[in-house]
């Protein structure tokens, strides 16, 4: 510890702007005025048993106390976190007693006005709703908060759609609007959460499975309530499925980045060009105007004109990014 004169004058520089008198310290610390006056007249040092209440009278660190100066760096991170945690509660308060105004204010009207609670309900299910994604509950947990935050959003778009079809009579388009949300957050988060795990390297592959999945499933809820050729929707989304299942297992290949794209783009056009193709197949219909191509009557073949155009440009454009990789891996072992 320092000398007692600058022990001293450190508790009374304190004391003085805490605005506290020796005898208000005194009082706090449970010792005599005069035992005050000797430790900032520096005749004695506090009793050791003192130095915990001390520093908490004084807003002192222990660190501070047997320094007698001021951790200004300690002092400043504290003083930070302080606000932080003001801002945090403020950030939590303030929506939270907004809502609730909300809520109430809607409860009364909708009783003052149609005498029963008709209308309150959707706008209780939306507020909830709102105070998931502003604040958000994640705010309430320690870890994991993302995942907190995907699943009550989610959950409680959900629970709003349920109000509304409720409300509407019609529960049979809600476990369809439920699943294509789940698609989105899927396609969101599920990269996200994969890539701290051991399986990071097929993110993709298992993201964009697991949205064919619910697509499927989709249209198996679908076939219930609205009568279609359910074999033929499926096999039509995994064939739009493919260039992206495809290009995700490219890149998995020791190939440069440009002889990727060129893969890549290449299946795009090829499967982009026969989707109307392979669409009147499986369903039946027949699509002759899709391909077909003059391009000095684009009134009747604008269609197979236009594909056509894609095809060769995104081909021309694979031949280019080929030719790029291949120099380079050429240039490349020359060099080596």
């Amino acid at each position: 510890m320092t000398d007692k004169k600058t022990f001293g004058s450190f508790i009374k520089l304190k004391r003085i702007e805490k605005n506290y008198s020796q005898k208000d310290l005194a009082q706090m610390l449970y010792v005599t005025e005069g035992a005050v006056s000797k430790w900032e007249r520096g005749v004695s040092y506090p009793d050791i048993t003192l130095i915990s209440d001390i520093c908490r009278v004084l807003d002192i660190s222990e660190h501070e106390f047997v320094t007698a100066s001021s951790d200004t760096s300690t002092r400043k991170v504290k003083n930070e976190a302080k606000k932080f945690r003001i801002i945090r509660s403020a950030w939590i308060l303030a929506p939270t007693i907004s809502y609730s105004i909300a809520i109430l204010t809607c409860f009364i009207c909708n009783l003052a006005v149609n005498h029963t609670l008709s209308w309150f309900f959707i706008v209780l299910a939306a507020l909830i709703c709102a105070y998931t994604f502003v604040p958000t509950v994640s705010s309430f947990f320690t870890s994991k908060k993302l995942l907190v935050f995907a699943a009550s959003t989610y959950l409680s778009i959900c629970q709003l759609l349920f109000v509304c079809a409720v409300y509407s009579h019609n529960i049979s388009w809600f476990l369809t609007a439920c699943i294509s949300i789940l698609m989105g957050y899927v396609l969101v988060f599920l990269p996200i959460f994969l890539s701290k795990t051991s399986l990071w390297r097929y993110k993709f592959i298992i993201t964009f499975s697991a949205i064919f999945m619910l697509i499927a499933l989709m249209l198996m809820h679908i076939r219930i309530w609205q009568p279609f050729k359910l074999g033929s929707a499926i096999l039509m989304t995994a064939y739009c499925f493919a260039p992206v299942i495809v290009c995700a297992v490219v890149c998995f290949f020791r190939f440069s980045g440009f002889i990727k794209g060129g893969i890549c783009i290449t299946v795009c056009a090829v499967v982009l060009y026969f989707t109307n193709c392979i669409a009147d197949l499986l369903f039946g219909a027949s699509g002759n105007n899709h391909y077909r191509v003059d391009f000095q009557n684009w009134a009747q073949c604008s269609s197979g004109n236009v594909h056509l155009i894609v095809l060769v440009s995104c081909l021309l454009i694979s031949l280019v990014l080929f030719a790029i990789g291949i120099f380079l891996r050429t240039l490349k072992k020359r060099k080596s």
